[in-house]
């Protein structure tokens, strides 16, 4: 069977991405072939395929645990696929499921070392998954939603695991209306926690809808945060980069209390934490779903473009450009 897909065959921005005709996988023990319907874009893909120095930083440090690895070639790196989140229906199970049967609608993400992305991407029309990366999707989860959770799933849990948020906690949330800093928010709330939310003044209305306290980036961000809310700021999840760790600092809290998606040397000096995924468990998956299903968490799509080279190339030049307000998705079929 031919599966399209996307791909690049070396690091550029969206114009090295490729529309390509490829053979079917042979599933391995535990995995399960699933039809792909939509796919959820993160900034991790564009990252990913344009070789940003921070994750060439964390594959560097991969290669020092794992020596073998300088000696790969440049073969065996390209091509490689693109986009992790995925919703779909399973339509093969292989040696070893348990927890799935042919038919079942699913939702899940693709797990890669970091800076080097996978073989094979969600961007296509089939993907063959370990069934310890996809969860079955709620009834009430339309497809196009369904694939915008797995990421932000086991980003947000094992961020607020590592820190050890609480309800008593006040967070400070940085790009708090994007994709992921959204279900942050929500997620925060539902456990409890004052959120202060950073993002542009033109988000405040939404970021109230959202429970959270908003914080406009164009303002002098320290003052306002300070002032934002009568008790203390006790941690900080940062899903931007750029300066909100030393910020973070500067607010007087400590290594231990700030969490951030993006890796650099500085966050490793000054100990604070760099996660995400690398600190989630498989109920992350499941957490998130229930707190769609139950109402609590609710799923924000930006834009919505078909599965063509012209319009993922477009997706993620959009999706660079920042300023979106929840997800971006991919629709493959359906």
């Amino acid at each position: 069977m031919v599966v399209q897909a996307i791909q690049y065959s070396r690091f550029g921005d969206e114009e090295v991405l490729d529309l390509v005709n490829i053979k079917s996988d042979v599933l391995e023990v535990n995995q399960v072939r699933v039809e792909v319907y939509a796919v959820g874009l993160n900034p991790i893909d564009y990252k990913t395929f344009e070789g940003a120095k921070p994750l060439q930083f964390l594959s560097f440090m991969t290669k020092l645990k794992q020596p073998s690895r300088w000696f790969e070639s440049k073969s065996s790196l390209f091509p490689r696929g693109v986009g992790r989140d995925f919703a779909g229906v399973i339509t093969e199970i292989g040696e070893g499921v348990s927890r799935f049967a042919v038919g079942d609608k699913v939702f899940g993400t693709i797990i890669s070392d970091p800076g080097l992305g996978t073989k094979r991407g969600a961007l296509a029309t089939e993907v063959c998954i370990n069934e310890s990366g996809i969860v079955l999707k709620p009834e009430m989860i339309n497809m196009n939603h369904a694939a915008t959770m797995g990421v932000a799933s086991l980003t947000v849990g094992g961020a607020f695991r590592k820190i050890e948020l609480s309800s008593k906690d006040v967070v400070v949330i940085s790009a708090a209306a994007g994709g992921i800093g959204s279900i942050a928010v929500q997620y925060a709330v539902a456990k409890g926690a004052t959120v202060i939310g950073i993002a542009r003044k033109k988000n405040s209305e939404y970021l109230k809808s959202l429970g959270a306290i908003p914080v406009a980036y164009e303002e002098n961000i320290q003052n306002a945060l300070l002032s934002a809310s009568a008790k203390p700021i006790t941690k900080c999840l940062d899903c931007y980069g750029s300066d909100y760790v030393k910020l973070a600092f500067s607010l007087g809290l400590k290594g231990s209390e700030i969490g951030t998606l993006v890796p650099s040397p500085y966050v490793m000096i000054r100990g604070a934490q760099f996660t995400g995924p690398r600190h989630s468990t498989y109920d992350d998956f499941k957490v998130l779903a229930e707190m769609v299903s139950d109402g609590k968490v609710r799923l924000n799509i930006d834009q919505v473009y078909d599965f063509s080279l012209k319009s993922v190339r477009e997706a993620y030049r959009s999706l660079k450009l920042g300023h979106t307000r929840g997800k971006k998705v991919v629709k493959v079929r359906g």
